[in-house]
């Protein structure tokens, strides 16, 4: 859908030439440290990539926790998770005061991908432009929408013991 984009704007441009994610922060600290929180304006089915830069022991400080999964992970500086930062709860523990983090997040607003399904408009002028066929495929659309994006999460394998 984001070539999509690329291809009817093409004054928009990638943050990095061969990423997949149309935004980037970056929290320069020192000691960045980031309360629980969920990103709502990301695409609620899509991938939020967090790394982790710095000079800090991982072992004490600098975790990620993922509220809701009950996860406490250490999480070193140069590593990347990807999480459904829309969908999980996340934030990281604090650093000591001689230790340094940073953060790089990568993400794509939810917004995006409307504005693609809508023919590059608002919801309102599709709406105010579009057949009651075409609205009353759209309204189904959107209510299996969900159950599209969930089928494109990873799933982990079941594991048989013996």
């Amino acid at each position: 859908m984001l070539g999509q984009l690329f291809v009817h704007d093409p004054t928009l441009r990638r943050a990095f030439e061969k990423t997949i994610f149309t935004a980037t922060t970056y929290n320069l600290g020192p000691k960045t440290a980031c309360e629980p929180h969920l990103d709502s304006g990301n695409l609620a089915f899509g991938w939020c990539a967090i790394s982790a830069l710095g000079d800090f022991d991982f072992t004490k400080g600098g975790h990620l926790i993922l509220w809701e999964l009950g996860l406490v992970v250490e999480f070193p500086p140069g590593s990347t998770a990807l999480i459904p930062s829309a969908l999980v709860t996340h934030s990281n523990t604090a650093i000591s005061a001689t230790e340094n983090r940073y953060s790089f997040t990568q993400y794509a607003a939810g917004a995006l991908f409307q504005w693609v399904d809508h023919d590059f408009q608002t919801v309102e002028n599709y709406r105010a432009t579009h057949s009651p066929h075409a609205l009353q495929e759209l309204d189904a659309a959107n209510k299996n929408r969900w159950e599209h994006g969930l089928a494109l999460l990873p799933r982990i394998p079941s594991v048989c013991l013996r």
